[in-house]
């Protein structure tokens, strides 16, 4: 019969003090907060400079909110109001509300030719943007323009 050997439990030759324990512990707790700091830098870094479809989504967004304030003021680009919040929205873009002081209403030819650039420039910009993923919003967005602009009356044909 085999005998099973058991490992040899040895007693530690002298028990953990209770200091010892507290010690690392606190240790533990200190060395990774060792090099936190907890005053802000007195020079805070500069921010990268924006990028190249940052820089596009800025000049878009002020297109939109330049078509968004003239639609704004014609009775038949009422719609297209919404339209532009929602685009302005999917870019991140601050929606500012239109100047109170607005000038005198446009006539509707004048939103036409204001759709009809927006669309322009959201198509060229779309071609612009290097992420994918903004270059399909602004396509969709361009689309968009160009099936509400479809549906605005046109004054030449009326005639």
């Amino acid at each position: 019969m085999r005998s099973q050997s058991r490992p040899i439990r040895r007693p530690l030759s002298r028990p953990v003090s209770r200091r010892s324990v507290q010690g690392l512990l606190a240790g533990a707790v200190l060395v990774p907060l060792a090099g936190c700091d907890l005053r802000p830098d007195a020079t805070s870094p500069t921010p990268p400079p924006p990028t190249a479809d940052e820089r596009l989504v800025d000049a878009t967004a002020a297109a939109i909110r330049t078509a968004r304030d003239v639609a704004a003021r014609v009775p038949e680009g009422r719609a297209l109001v919404g339209v532009h919040e929602a685009h302005l929205t999917a870019l991140g873009a601050p929606s500012a509300s239109a100047s109170p002081s607005a000038p005198a209403a446009p006539a509707p030819a004048d939103l036409r030719a204001t759709e009809g650039g927006l669309e322009s420039t959201l198509t060229d910009a779309a071609t612009r943007a290097s992420d994918g993923a903004l270059a399909r919003l602004l396509a969709s967005m361009a689309a968009s323009v160009a099936q509400h602009l479809a549906a605005l009356p046109n004054p030449k044909a009326s005639r």
